[in-house]
């Protein structure tokens, strides 16, 4: 150890005795924390998966940099031999020499402590996601290093030593990437995927800037730092033997070959892993854990899937991922969760269906019984000999429980594991239940849509084709992909509300008749579950005006007052607007040939709700990325209503503190409406709440259903019977636009939906698992100056403190070679 102590003392002194250490950490800090920067506000995200993805090209350059000179130097200047002869062994003046080099590389990483510090001022970093990420980096920079020391070893030209471990890095990172992966499996199957496990640098980084610390990934960076680092000092040993060349060649040979035995024979171990991220997101949920081991009953699980070999290169470890996943879920469960893996081949099915009198009991008939089940094969894009092609493959999991129909996963690809927890969880608390549960939407089909101008203008459809409009298409699927009954009714006396049902959603209802409305009532009166989205206004744009574009609010009804504002609740019909608002992209009617032409415009009625504005105790708000509020309206809440209806109301989320409503009369929207007003500033206000409570009968009598002939309702009505009150809930939502097709694509709209649904129908448990996943980290909202501080604590604030430090150190030591060289001449 004093040998290896010597050796590195020595290194770091040619470093920080000259300009040669600080030039190159100013450098490296300039070009990394400048580029980050450079689009840090732009993407508005509290996180660095962006600044360690990009920091690898930096080390091409920056670790060849530092070891070029490492043993160059020495053979150049001729110290070489000299340093060989001192009482030191090889191995001991090789760890010497990486230890230095890796001391100055992790005080260059230590200098971009910046960007944390900055993340944390500006929004709400994950910690353990950037821990992760900075020990992948700092596992990546060891492994260049080893590597540059041994090409350093191997000539005395800087330039040569520079250039090859340049060349060297970036081949090992390259072979790790899935386009090298897929590039050569197109040519040679299963040669690119191979090469990419066992050998490339880049699929042993992912798992570390998520959070993730995998003992594998671990066991390759320390076995491939360790073959480069023997190799060296082997090479030194035996550099003066008989055919030492011949004798190092097969040593480099044997040492790679067997560190690809190591990496393969490790590959399919379980060995464990660390999630350090701060909810652990890729850890099995306390809500999933306890849901497995109160099961009465086993539940069964059947993967079926296409043959490692069958599957494109991007698809051919998700076997691995899922059967992982599975097997995690079956120990947690104390095995009242099983499952099997069935590998089925999509062509045999394409065979059967060509000669169907030639089936058999083998694979072809199991993909019958599949087929029968709703299980079917599907096409990916796959790499075949330079063209992009298809697939046809297998990746479904059906779940059995008791004598129920099976719950399927009918398509599995690899952006589904994130979430593959939660979609086995919902499908196996829904089969727990006594009956499925059941959902209807309630929301009235439009003759011409909003307004003939806003489909034309965002949608870019001619007049024609906007005559008929149901802007919720995109709902429905969306509930039966999660496993749900759903149903479309029309509230009718021919379409009613069924006794069986679970969950009611109302989505922006317009005019309702006095029946309708004791329907509603008398669900929510029984127990039953709803939400109700809807709005006071509905805006046309128009091409015109200074600004290019006119914009024209029109009223919408809202006769679902009359029946919320007795519970305490009512949506306002004026304007609001907001500060924190988002761009939204319209066509202006013009046309170049084909093309419509579009332009950008940002008005406060297009409301983005961020993760401030909402409740984060609550679990259907828990880790919502922003909300996109499009032309909303707040809610008006009446403590006295709600204390004599006893309901309990919760705030789900609200407006910003720099909002305000402003009256509408029907005009064009005036600029004056549109700027926060200086006096007089009415704050946030509630745009969606929760009652919940025994929800009252407001009727006296019941409504007849309208004459479907005339639509004027019939004049008899009959006594309300005698309702057994149960505990309902209740969630009203100031806005319908937010969950039509065109926005309810959005994560914050999507998940938000999500959320409601699994909470009014199945309980916060579920939406605790889904909660359990990564999520996008907002930056708070920041002034310019803010951001301009921020910048310069990134990017210059360290690089001044080193210019400041280095010049003073040059001084000083400038001044003890004077005062010693003084001192020899008296």
């Amino acid at each position: 150890m004093r040998n290896i102590w010597t050796i590195l003392k020595r290194e770091l002194s040619s470093y920080f005795n000259s300009g040669i250490a600080y030039i190159y950490l100013i450098v490296f800090l300039a070009i990394n924390n400048g580029l980050f920067m450079t689009r840090f506000f732009l993407l508005g995200r509290a996180d660095m998966r962006l600044y360690f993805d990009s920091l690898p090209t930096i080390l091409f350059v920056f670790i060849p940099a530092v070891t070029m000179r490492l043993w160059a130097e020495d053979k150049k200047e001729n110290t070489f031999e000299l340093l060989m002869t001192f009482p030191m062994k090889p191995r001991e003046l090789v760890l010497g020499k990486f230890l230095a080099s890796l001391i100055f590389y992790s005080l260059a990483l230590l200098s971009t402590i910046t960007i944390p510090i900055i993340l944390s001022a500006a929004g709400s970093p994950d910690s353990g996601a950037i821990i992760g990420g900075y020990l992948g980096s700092f596992l990546t920079g060891a492994l260049f290093l080893a590597i540059g020391i041994f090409i350093s070893g191997l000539t005395k030209e800087q330039i040569v030593a520079f250039v090859l471990t340049t060349l060297s890095c970036f081949l090992f990172f390259f072979l790790g990437t899935d386009f090298f992966a897929a590039f050569i499996d197109g040519w040679i199957g299963g040669l690119g995927t191979f090469i990419k496990n066992y050998i490339g640098t880049a699929s042993h980084t992912i798992s570390f800037s998520k959070g993730v610390i995998s003992i594998k990934d671990i066991l390759y960076f320390t076995a491939a730092i360790s073959v480069f680092l023997i190799l060296n000092g082997f090479y030194f040993e035996g550099r003066l033997r008989p055919k030492a060349k011949a004798v190092f060649s097969l040593s480099v040979i044997v040492s790679i070959i067997g560190l690809i035995i190591f990496n393969w024979l490790i590959h399919d171990l379980r060995l464990g892993r660390f999630d350090i991220t701060e909810t652990k997101i890729y850890t099995t949920s306390l809500v999933s854990r306890k849901m497995l081991r109160e099961l009465k009953v086993p539940v069964s699980l059947s993967l079926y899937i296409s043959p490692q070999d069958k599957m494109p290169t991007a698809l051919k470890t998700i076997e691995q991922d899922i059967s992982g996943k599975l097997e995690e879920l079956k120990i947690i469960s104390n095995n009242k969760l099983n499952y099997k893996i069935f590998h089925i081949e999509a062509s045999n099915l394409i065979e059967q269906n060509q000669n169907p009198g030639e089936s058999s009991d083998t694979t072809g008939s199991l993909e019958k019984k599949l087929q029968d089940k709703g299980v079917l094969p599907f096409q990916v894009e796959s790499i075949d000999k330079d063209e992009v092609g298809l697939k046809l493959i297998y990746s479904a999991i059906t779940i059995a429980y008791k004598e129920k129909n099976e719950e399927i996963l009918p398509r599995l690809t690899p952006r589904d594991i994130p979430d593959l927890e939660y979609l086995i969880l919902s499908r196996i608390a829904k089969l727990t239940r006594e009956k499925k549960p059941n959902i209807a939407l309630f929301s009235p089909l439009k003759n011409e849509g909003l307004n003939p101008e806003i489909n034309r203008l965002i949608q870019g459809m001619t007049e024609s084709e906007s005559r008929y409009e149901d802007e919720y298409k995109t709902v429905i699927p969306l509930m039966r992909n999660n496993g749900y009954n759903v149903k479309r009714i029309g509230l009718t006396k021919d379409d009613p509300i069924t006794g069986d049902l679970n969950t009611l959603l109302i989505l922006n209802p317009g005019k309702l008749n006095d029946r309708q409305l004791y329907e509603i009532n008398k669900f929510l009166a029984q127990g039953g579950a709803a939400l109700i989205a809807a709005q006071g206004l509905e805006y046309a744009f128009q091409s015109g005006g200074t600004q290019g574009i006119e914009i024209s609010p029109k009223k919408a009804d809202l006769d679902i007052n009359r029946l919320i504002q007795k519970w305490g609740v009512k949506i306002n019909d004026e304007m609001l607007m907001d500060e924190s608002s988002q761009i939204i992209e319209v066509t202006t009617g013009q046309r170049v040939g084909p093309f419509a032409l579009s332009m950008p415009i940002k008005v406060p009625n297009q409301i983005l709700v961020t993760t401030e504005m909402m409740r984060p105790d609550m679990p259907l708000m828990n880790r919502l990325p922003s909300l996109f509020f499009m032309w909303g309206s707040a809610l008006e809440i009446s403590e006295d209503a709600l204390k004599t209806a006893n309901l309990k109301e919760t705030l789900m989320f609200s407006s910003s503190k720099r909002s305000w409503k402003a009256p509408s009369d029907g005009s064009n929207l005036k600029k004056e409406l549109l700027t926060f007003p200086k006096s007089n500033p009415e704050g946030a206000f509630p745009l969606a709440v929760m009652l919940e409570g025994n929800f009252s009968d407001t009727f006296q009598s019941i409504p007849q259903w309208p004459n479907q002939d005339t639509q004027t309702p019939a004049q008899n009505q009959e006594a309300v019977p005698a309702l057994t009150p149960k505990p309902g809930k209740l969630i009203i939502v100031g806005c319908s636009k937010m969950f039509t097709d065109q926005l309810i694509s959005g994560a914050g709209n999507l998940n938000l939906f999500a959320n409601i649904v699994d909470g009014l129908t199945l309980g916060t448990d579920i939406i605790q698992i889904r909660s359990n996943t990564l999520t996008s980290r907002e930056l708070k909202k920041l002034t310019n100056p803010q951001k301009a501080w921020y910048k310069f604590i990134a990017i210059f604030l360290v690089p001044i403190l080193l210019v400041f430090y280095g010049s003073l150190r040059l001084f000083l030591r400038g001044k003890e070679k004077q005062f010693y060289l003084l001192g020899n001449a008296k």
